[in-house]
């Protein structure tokens, strides 16, 4: 029968053969169609572990030592390599008077160097932290906690007075290991190679570095640890490219030479060519203006300062300024779930408004003018393009506008420590938790403190002391709405924006979730998760 099939094909016509050959072909779709739709139906895609995940990023390495790190690109890095407190625990036990934490750490967790992580460990890094030399960022956090060895895994800390958000702190505490840095004097910790080449318990290790000749250090490697007592990550290695400004970043995305840029900046966005997707991560951070009662005398009229939030176009500055890409606050508590009765007051744009109530209360124009502003703003484009608007706007209502650019390290130096100010931009980048005492108590109204509008209000300072001892959730919320709505009334700044954190990444990275975040470092929290390659397995 089979040698007879030539003889058959070539006794068919033309017209036949194609029929043939058509159908053929419609024979073997429907057998691809049939296979691909059984496998669909009967299989599920997977991640895949394998592949190196390459960010690019601005900046350079420091110190990547959670006790006296000092860049972002330092905490990008060991939120990678360190783990912190909190997910080394097992369990954390307030006492009855919330003085006394309990901390029992997680069996067998292991240094990338094979020892073994202790309470000896944690308890060195906070007394660390507290040495005045370290010089930590941490160290307010930290002072006055004192921290006991119970046992090799058990450990307390005791606090002196309740603090309802104390987990936050735990959760922001990496752990250094003990072996490594006890025999180093403090004074010397920053000339110690581990700086740069970290010893960690977290889900990467370090691997390598690239150095230039300058010193530039272009790349930073590191590997999957793969006896990392959480979740392993499918993404086998891990680099930085680094890079000194965002054009050079975004032709490096362009060329596929990074898989993802980090912060990218909003007036690159146009020029990105691949394939990608924006992640808009929330921070809880505003910007606004504080006004100085005590440098100028026309803030002390609270019509005025309401006036002045009334004649600012915040949504104009957001699409103006941030291609859209930033959210209007409504008070000191930008992501706060609490709802109050005004917040309306703070995002309200009503120019006829602003020249009522100012004309109401006698401040009326004079020779062209009810009064005149300086304008503080650090020399940060952004800040710069807000003042021209803010500036115009306020001169629309009668307010001559002078805006005084200077840069960020003057503005902090001489500016905000001396409170030589009138009016200042500026942002208050806040933690996951509604604590904002040292940002609104009248006790922070002089340096140090952050108390930039030298704000004074006794109801408020009892609410804000109240909400960090309130371990009721249901209670906190309620002092926390009295509280947005005390600063709301008040108007002691005028709160315009707050930006989103924006991280580019191509199609080709999976399994990254939108988050809202407290740090940009914090981006990576769920990197067990990403993954840049995957496989069909059998549907259970």
């Amino acid at each position: 029968m089979l040698l007879s099939i030539p003889k058959i094909l070539k006794s068919l016509t033309r017209i036949e053969k194609l029929a043939l050959a058509g159908a053929s072909a419609i024979f073997a779709f429907a057998i691809i169609f049939s296979a691909v739709s059984y496998i669909n139906k009967y299989t599920k895609v997977v991640p895949q572990s394998g592949g190196t995940y390459i960010e690019g990023i601005l900046g350079q390495p420091v110190f990547i030592n959670p006790i006296i790190m000092s860049t972002d690109v330092d905490r990008d890095i060991i939120n990678l390599i360190y783990d912190n407190l909190f997910d080394l625990s097992e369990s954390i036990v307030p006492s009855e008077n919330k003085l006394v934490w309990t901390v029992r750490l997680n069996d067998n967790i292991l240094w990338h160097d094979g020892e073994r992580l202790t309470s000896d460990d944690v308890i060195f890094t906070i007394a660390k932290i507290q040495d005045n030399e370290s010089r930590s960022p941490l160290s307010v956090t930290w002072q006055g906690v004192a921290a006991e060895r119970v046992s090799e895994l058990e450990l307390k800390l005791t606090t002196g007075a309740p603090y309802a958000f104390f987990e936050d702190n735990l959760k922001q505490l990496y752990v250094v290991p003990k072996h490594i840095f006890e025999d180093v004097p403090i004074v010397n910790w920053r000339l110690s190679n581990f700086n740069l080449q970290p010893i960690g318990s977290g889900p990467y290790k370090y691997l390598s570095f690239k150095k230039e000749k300058n010193g530039f250090i272009s790349e930073y490697d590191l590997v999957k640890n793969k006896n990392y007592s959480g979740g392993i990550p499918f993404i086998d290695r891990v680099t930085f490219m680094f890079f000194t400004d965002s054009a050079s970043a975004t032709r490096a995305f362009n060329s596929a030479r990074v898989h993802g840029i980090s912060g990218i900046d909003i007036k690159n966005i146009d020029s990105i060519m691949r394939l990608h997707k924006i992640f808009d991560l929330r921070l809880p951070n505003y910007y606004a203006i504080f006004l100085n009662q005590s440098t100028n005398s026309l803030f002390k009229n609270k019509n005025v300062r309401l006036a002045l939030n009334y004649a600012i176009p915040k949504e104009k500055i957001i699409q103006e300024v941030f291609g859209g890409f930033a959210s209007a606050p409504t008070g000191p508590l930008p992501l706060a779930k609490i709802q109050t009765s005004d917040q309306g007051l703070v995002n309200r744009y009503d120019v006829e408004e602003a020249n009522k109530i100012l004309n109401e209360s006698g401040v009326k124009l004079e020779n062209g003018t009810r009064g005149e502003i300086s304008l503080v703003t650090p020399e940060l484009e952004f800040l710069v393009k807000t003042a021209d608007i803010v500036k115009e706007s306020w001169e629309n209502i009668g307010f001559k506008t002078n805006v005084v650019v200077l840069s960020p390290a003057i503005t902090s130096s001489e500016i905000i420590k001396t409170r030589n100010y009138e009016a200042l931009i500026f942002g208050n980048v806040l933690s996951r938790n509604p604590d904002i005492l040292s940002f609104w108590h009248s006790s922070e109204r002089f340096y140090p403190g952050l108390n930039l509008s030298l704000w004074s209000n006794k109801s408020a300072d009892k609410l804000m002391e109240s909400i960090r001892q309130n371990f009721d959730e249901k209670e906190r919320a309620k002092d926390l709405s009295s509280l947005q709505s005390l600063v709301i009334q008040d108007m002691p700044a005028i709160f315009l924006y707050s930006p989103s954190y924006l991280y580019l990444l191509s199609t080709k990275v999976l399994g990254v979730q939108e988050l809202i975040i407290s740090d940009p470092s914090h981006r990576f929290q769920n990197i067990e998760n990403w993954h840049l390659k995957t496989k069909r397995v059998w549907a259970s």
